[in-house]
């Protein structure tokens, strides 16, 4: 079981990003306190990029702690995405019974699968949308009580269409430029 994945709450979760706010002027609750319009969070990233996957995570973790929620999304455009990036992330035997069941329990944590063909009713909790189609993704994500949308994009023109659609989503993390200098080695 990799690392990433035992730092729900219920594994003592001790990485956040960040004071997460406590308001964000896009949702509404009903007069239940339902959440009836998620909160939208986003990576400023392209491509495979491992380190935005896992900020969604940790992002997703954090939201969890917050909602004293056990339950998550992954949501992806089929089942042939959890092949690489969200593989390395996520880990071999998390997506192994990801693919085969749409749902992994983790020592009180459950993880549900969501892509085009797969749904849930009800989904009390955020959900990591990897590499998902911004025009595709209310679809895909569509189950009610969903309380987060982290959004990572896979190509560059991605972003700038979800951000017209969710304008009030937070950046949760930024991949350097190519053309900035990274850490010297020695």
């Amino acid at each position: 079981m990799p690392d990433c994945l035992m730092r729900h709450p219920h594994f003592r979760l001790g990485f956040t990003f960040g004071k997460i706010p406590a308001k964000n002027s896009s949702i509404h609750r009903d007069d239940k306190g339902a959440c009836l319009t998620p909160e939208r969070f986003h990576t400023h990233s392209v491509g495979p990029d491992e380190a935005a996957l896992r900020a969604a995570f940790f992002q997703c973790s954090a939201l969890m702690q917050q909602r004293n929620s056990t339950t998550m999304g992954l949501a992806v455009h089929n089942k042939s995405n959890l092949d690489g990036v969200v593989r390395t992330v996520f880990g071999d035997s998390v997506v192994k019974v990801l693919d085969r069941d749409n749902k992994q329990d983790l020592k009180g944590i459950t993880i549900h699968l969501l892509t085009e063909k797969i749904q849930l009713r009800k989904l009390e909790g955020p959900v990591v949308a990897a590499f998902v189609d911004p025009r595709k993704l209310d679809k895909i994500v569509s189950s009610a009580g969903v309380t987060d949308i982290v959004f990572v994009p896979w190509a560059a023109e991605e972003l700038p269409i979800y951000l017209a659609a969710h304008p009030l989503s937070l950046e949760i993390f930024r991949t350097p430029p190519l053309d900035e200098p990274g850490p010297a080695v020695v």
